[in-house]
């Protein structure tokens, strides 16, 4: 017990100490490059930040390994997974338009044969899923609702990531569970790092994930917590919210339903400066 607690821990170092070595190089990058976006308060900051994540991960990888790390063979299909599902967000996030908005509308146009940005995260989302859900299920069922809680759940931390630190602060939210139950992944701890380095920068708006930093980390996430159980029920209940979550979007703003919840809006500003 003890040994795995202390390769948990020393993952999650080693990810935060990557973070904190290449965050402000990359977000030095986006600036030269022009990479800026407006946020929700109308303030220039650079986008895609999510690179950063990407390449922490890897970096605390390799610098791993020839210290005898030997990282397991399935977190390989899980480490590609994510940066494939990073890569076709920084599509979005330097070619992307604002034409149609939802997964209905990128559906739509993919039905009259436009294939927009978005589109393409959707398609690229699920054939992601079904690589790492082919591997890690035992079942066909199984396999059928790994792919879709793991679209899903991508697709609803991409949603959150309009405020501040609203995105990293779900996937800790949610990381309470495989945590408790030590049921994460490898990949999962250092990512946990990452984030942990990252969040004061997302909070202080300095940067914003993107589609890039979203897409990755809710790809981890969506692995970690639909195979941390064996439980048909408890997957499906997983599968269910995810779904009616993301049916919710549609309609309504996450924005405003959690201003108008006191204890959520308060989660929601902790450790913004405005």
């Amino acid at each position: 017990m003890y040994s795995v607690m202390y390769k948990m821990v020393l993952l999650m170092i080693l990810g935060y100490t990557c973070n904190r070595i290449t965050q402000s190089v990359v977000r030095r990058m986006l600036i030269d490059a022009g990479q800026i976006t407006k946020n929700y308060l109308g303030k220039d900051i650079p986008n895609s930040m999510g690179i950063a994540l990407i390449l922490s991960t890897v970096l605390a990888i390799s610098i791993s390994l020839p210290f005898g790390y030997v990282i397991p063979f399935y977190d390989i299909y899980i480490i590609f997974a994510g940066i494939l599902m990073g890569f076709v967000g920084l599509i979005d996030d330097f070619a992307g338009n604002s034409q149609s908005k939802g997964f209905k509308g990128h559906m739509k146009n993919l039905m009259h044969g436009k294939l927009t940005t978005g589109g393409l995260k959707a398609i690229t989302g699920v054939l992601s899923a079904f690589i790492i859900s082919v591997k890690l299920s035992d079942t066909f069922l199984n396999m059928i609702i790994y792919v879709f809680f793991i679209s899903l759940l991508t697709n609803l931390i991409n949603l959150t990531d309009t405020r501040p630190g609203r995105a990293v602060k779900v996937f800790f939210l949610l990381s309470f569970f495989p945590l408790l139950i030590g049921a994460a992944s490898d990949i999962y701890y250092i990512v946990f790092g990452v984030l942990v380095a990252y969040l004061p920068m997302d909070l202080r708006a300095k940067g914003m994930l993107g589609d890039t930093g979203a897409n990755f980390i809710g790809m981890i996430l969506g692995i970690t917590m639909i195979t941390m159980t064996n439980s048909l029920l408890v997957q499906l209940l997983l599968l269910g919210t995810v779904l009616i979550l993301n049916m919710l979007s549609e309609k309504y703003s996450f924005s405003k339903t959690i201003e108008r919840n006191r204890f959520l809006n308060y989660i929601d500003h902790l450790g913004r400066n405005h």
